[in-house]
């Protein structure tokens, strides 16, 4: 069983109360702008893989008023046994503008489970620029993605890094770094399913300096052709070629019923922090 995919999604506000709420922008969007109404069903995210099945039973001054109206189906977490994507995680600094935006939307439909933002010595950008200062952004293009993907866990946004920082912040992962002279490709890496997160190294559009580079020697250098790339297309690239090798199109979606995890597990923080 899955969820209908012809109904609307909506983030929720707290998914654990009895009648549920809609994020405050998506009560708005749903009535004001969608015009949902009385008797409509639509489908409750929470962010972490479960997709709430919910009737509206009334609309007042653009609020509605929910109520549940099916068991609550859960999509994998990326990594685990019987989920559609290993765990894949992206380490790179954001490009300037909107640019940061679109490339979260991509990666968030690819199916990351992590982005990192990077601190290097030559990010392009001013600090108002900074992940910290456009969190709420980058959150919104990810929920928006996850709505139009169809995608139910909502990628995790990582505090601010610096290159020298990863070896041990990745010490447990296996990491790769894009580099257009590398001796293999990303194919060639040899990726593989494995309860191992893959992360994906990728530099400012001035490169890595020298005392960066030997920080990230921990990092297998591949290629992924010929040309030097902007940040967001070799990210997005990177991650497309390893969602298609290693995606299990077998996959199959738990209801609440079947969920492994103790019950304390959904009451967790959110999954996205800055």
């Amino acid at each position: 069983m899955e969820p209908t995919p012809s109904l609307r999604r909506f983030f929720l506000d707290d998914p654990e109360v009895d009648e549920p709420n809609l994020r405050p922008e998506e009560q708005r969007h749903a009535a004001g702008v969608l015009r949902v109404r009385e008797g409509d069903r639509i489908l409750g995210l929470d962010g972490r893989g479960g997709v709430h099945p919910l009737m509206v039973r009334r609309v007042t001054r653009g609020k509605l008023e929910l109520a549940r109206d099916g068991e609550v189906l859960r999509e994998p977490e990326p990594g685990t046994p019987g989920a559609p994507l290993p765990r894949i995680e992206v380490a790179a600094p954001l490009p300037k503008g909107s640019r940061a935006e679109e490339m979260l939307d991509c990666l968030t439909q690819l199916g990351i489970a992590a982005f990192r933002p990077l601190s290097c010595a030559r990010n392009q950008g001013f600090a108002r620029e900074s992940a910290e200062n456009r969190a709420e952004n980058l959150l919104r293009a990810c929920r928006e993605a996850c709505k139009q993907s169809r995608r139910s866990w909502l990628p995790k946004i990582h505090p601010t890094a610096r290159p020298a920082e990863l070896r041990s912040l990745l010490s447990q992962a296996r990491s790769v770094l894009l580099d257009p002279g590398a001796p293999q490709t990303l194919l060639q890496w040899g990726a593989e399913r494995a309860d191992t997160t893959i992360v994906v190294i990728a530099g400012p559009e001035g490169g890595f300096d020298e005392q960066e580079l030997r920080s990230l020697d921990f990092a297998a250098p591949v290629a992924l052709g010929p040309h030097v790339l902007r940040i967001e297309t070799a990210v997005e690239a990177a991650v497309a070629t390893l969602a298609q090798r290693l995606y299990d199109p077998g996959w199959r979606w738990a209801t609440e019923a079947q969920d492994p995890r103790p019950r304390s597990d959904t009451k967790a923080d959110p999954p996205t922090t800055m």
